[in-house]
C-alpha cells in the first residue's frame, strides 16, 4: 500500500496545486505561475549544491531513492517468522544440515546470508556481531540518502529566496535606467505597472522553492525512513531467529520471543503456528 500512498499523495497535491493556479473570475489558468527561468534557478541551484556537497557515488541515490518511493513496499515480517518457525522444527529433526538444504530457496538476501554465517561461525557472540555490522552499514546507507533529500529540501527554498532577490535587483535597475521624465504620468503608471509585473515574477522563484521542498524532497526522504525502519525490523527480527537457531532454542521459545516485534494483527494471524 505505501506504493498506492505514493502516487495518491502525488496526484491529490497536483490537483490541488492546479485548482490554485485558476482564476476562476476570467476562467483561465494564470500563467504567471510559470517561469522557466525561476524553475531553471531553484532545480538546477539545488542540484548544483549537492553535487558540491556529496561524492558523485553518493548523488546517485537521489535517482535510486526516488524510484524506491513508487516501486518499494515497507517489509513484512510473518513470513520472516514463519519460515525461522519451520526452519526451527527441521533443525530439531535433521540438525543443521537440514537448514542447510533449505538456504538456496530463502528469496531474501539478509536472510539467505546470515544462515550462511551461522553455519560458518561456531562462536555465537561473533556471528552477532558480524550480523549486526551488516545492518548498521545497511542502516548508514540509507541514512545517507535520506540526508541527501532532507539537504535538497533545504536547499531549494534557499535558492528560490535568492532568485526573488536577483529578480527585485534586476527590476529596480532595469526601471531606475529606463525611467523617463518623473513628471510624465503616464509613464509614471507604466512603471508601477512593470513594477508589479515583475514582483510577481520574482516572487514565483520563492513559490517553486517551497514546492519542491515540501511537495517532493521532505516527502521522500520521510518515505524513505519509513521503508528503512520496516528493514531493520525485519533484518533484527531474522538476527534474533538466527541466534535461536545457533543456541537450539525450543520452537515454542523462540516464536514467543519473535512476536514481541510485531503488532497484534500480526500476531493473531501466528497464533496458528506451532
Amino acid at each position: 500500500m505505501s506504493k498506492l500512498a505514493t502516487i495518491l499523495g502525488l496526484i491529490i497535491g497536483s490537483v490541488i496545486l492546479i485548482l490554485s493556479m485558476i482564476d476562476y473570475q476570467q476562467g483561465q489558468f494564470i500563467s504567471a505561475f510559470l517561469n522557466w527561468q525561476g524553475l531553471a534557478l531553484v532545480l538546477g541551484g539545488t542540484f548544483a549544491a549537492i553535487f558540491i556537497n556529496y561524492p558523485l557515488n553518493q548523488v546517485g541515490c537521489i535517482f535510486r531513492g526516488f524510484s524506491k518511493v513508487f516501486t518499494s513496499e515497507p517489509a513484512t515480517h510473518s513470513d520472516i517468522i514463519e519460515t525461522l518457525v519451520r526452519l526451527s522444527h527441521l533443525s530439531k529433526q535433521k540438525g543443521l544440515l537440514g537448514i542447510e538444504n533449505e538456504i538456496d530457496s530463502i528469496e531474501d538476501n539478509f536472510f539467505r546470508f546470515s544462515l550462511t554465517e551461522m553455519l560458518s561461525y561456531q562462536d555465537r557472540d561473533v556471528l552477532k556481531q558480524s550480523l549486526e555490522n551488516r545492518v548498521i552499514n545497511m542502516r548508514l546507507r540509507h541514512l545517507s540518502c535520506q540526508e541527501v533529500y532532507s539537504n535538497m529540501a533545504s536547499y531549494a527554498p534557499a535558492f528560490g529566496m535568492m532568485g526573488t532577490v536577483m529578480g527585485l535587483i534586476i527590476m529596480m535597475t532595469t526601471q531606475v535606467a529606463g525611467a523617463s521624465s518623473p513628471y510624465d504620468n503616464g509613464a509614471s503608471q507604466d512603471m508601477l505597472g512593470s513594477l508589479l509585473n515583475g514582483m510577481g515574477l520574482a516572487l514565483v522563484t520563492t513559490f517553486y522553492g517551497v514546492l519542491f521542498s515540501t511537495f517532493l524532497f521532505m516527502p521522500i526522504a520521510g518515505k524513505l525512513k519509513v521503508l528503512s525502519e520496516a528493514e531493520v525490523l525485519r533484518n533484527e527480527i531474522i538476527i534474533h531467529g538466527v541466534l535461536a537457531l545457533k543456541k537450539s532454542e525450543s520452537t515454542l521459545l523462540m516464536k514467543e520471543q519473535l512476536m514481541a516485534y510485531v503488532n497484534k494483527k500480526t500476531k493473531l494471524k501466528l497464533e496458528s503456528l506451532r
